[in-house]
């Protein structure tokens, strides 16, 4: 990904550069002319800048005409300027490409841009939606979180939210009025609490009711933030920001709690203390539940002959197969070493002979350029169904012999349970 610094300071420029690929993780192009601005939008029209920070002035340009070429490009811009006023800053809000203005005063504001570009960029993985029964509010809100790079989704009342959340699972931020039939903002925050913690789904209230009390009623049935309408695009964005910012800090640190550092799968302790509760609960639906233990074939003879560092790249990549083959209600395991787990519930035996002996032939075929001249893995799995009265820990033991019992037959195979 890549943004456009424009920019007639050299000393500026790098300083601002270094920051940006320290800690965003960007590719820079720098120019400092608006020919040179022209020639690399033209250059990359097959890959377009993913956003553009701009001064305001340029040798061989007007004020705002590089702002200009960029609004007519629809590139998202941040104007990086040495001077501010109330007239400057109420032209910027009239332009919808610009998504926000930083003072060059200090390392703060520098620090303040690297921050949003960081935001930006990760906003355009970030599902939003706006629920308002006025369209007029909709289309306000929802053409906001645009400009601040959300996917955006809409909903005219509490219900049809709730029926949009239920098929996009992914949503993060939603926006929500009080007043809505047939279900209120209220009875919809309750509603996806139920399902939802605060460090999962952000919800922020938004009312133009003119009452004391309706912030905290909101915030007291589960929502993170309350925002009074009207209000400044300024305003909602600080919120926005910083709802999101919170939110993924908190899940920051819950990943570090359950998530295996190297592969991004759930820990042995995460699976243990989750996967009991899972096997409850299909035992009370009657529904049957299925557990698959695997490990890599010879994996000890990767780390021995190739270093651990490609032994990791096979681990991170037989991870990644295991997620993507796999369905996204079942729970997925790196119990320590080269060796997996996997727990599936409502999955007939024909479907899990499928899917396993599928999965066994995507492993053994994809190819690593770094084991020369071995180029795969393969990998043994043992598969369970669980029986009345047993626990999680005894389902696994149960796998793990089958798995063995794998290996000890030639490897690279499905043994599933008669």
């Amino acid at each position: 990904m890549k943004i456009l610094l424009v920019e007639s300071s050299k000393t500026v420029s790098s300083l601002l550069t270094i920051e940006l690929e320290k800690f965003v993780h960007v590719d820079v192009d720098w120019v400092d002319s608006l020919q040179a601005a022209k020639d690399h939008i033209k250059q990359n029209t097959d890959s377009p800048y993913a956003l553009a920070i701009s001064c305001m002035s340029l040798s061989d340009a007007r004020d705002w005409e590089a702002i200009s070429l960029l609004s007519s490009h629809n590139i998202p811009t941040i104007i990086f300027s040495s001077a501010f006023n109330e007239k400057q800053r109420d032209e910027f809000l009239k332009n919808p490409i610009i998504v926000d203005y930083v003072v060059k005063e200090s390392r703060v504001g520098l620090r303040y841009l690297c921050n949003m570009v960081h935001r930006l960029l990760k906003n355009r993985e970030i599902k939003a939606m706006v629920v308002d029964d006025a369209s007029a509010i909709r289309t306000h809100v929802g053409s906001l979180l645009r400009q601040y790079q959300f996917q955006v989704l809409e909903a005219e009342n509490g219900q049809q939210a709730l029926d949009i959340l239920r098929d996009n699972r992914d949503i993060k931020l939603i926006i929500s009025d009080y007043t809505m039939a047939p279900v209120d903002g209220f009875e919809m925050t309750k509603t996806i609490r139920e399902t939802y913690e605060k460090e999962e789904l952000a919800i922020i209230g938004l009312s133009g009711v003119d009452s004391a009390t309706l912030s905290a009623r909101f915030i007291k049935v589960g929502a993170n933030d309350f925002i009074t309408k009207p209000f400044q695009p300024e305003e909602f964005f600080c919120r926005i920001t910083q709802t999101v910012d919170l939110i993924e800090k908190t899940q920051a640190l819950v990943d570090a709690a359950t998530r295996d550092f190297l592969t991004g799968l759930y820990n042995r302790r995460f699976f243990f203390e989750n996967g009991e509760g899972k096997l409850n609960r299909a035992r009370r639906e009657g529904t049957n539940i299925a557990l698959a233990m695997l490990d890599i074939d010879h994996f000890k003879s990767v780390n021995d002959t190739y270093g651990h560092d490609v032994g990791d790249e096979v681990l991170k990549g037989v991870s990644k197969l295991l997620v993507e083959c796999t369905r996204d209600h079942d729970l997925v395991a790196r119990m320590g070493g080269e060796e997996f787990c996997i727990l599936l519930n409502d999955i007939t035996k024909n479907e899990l002979s499928e899917l396993f002996e599928a999965l066994r032939k995507t492993i053994e075929q994809k190819q690593y350029a770094s084991l020369e001249d071995r180029k795969n893995v393969t990998s043994s799995f043992g598969v369970v169904y669980a029986q009345a009265g047993e626990n999680l820990d005894d389902l696994v033991k149960r796998a793990d012999k089958l798995l063995y019992r794998s290996k000890e037959t030639g490897r690279n195979k499905v043994t599933v349970e008669d």
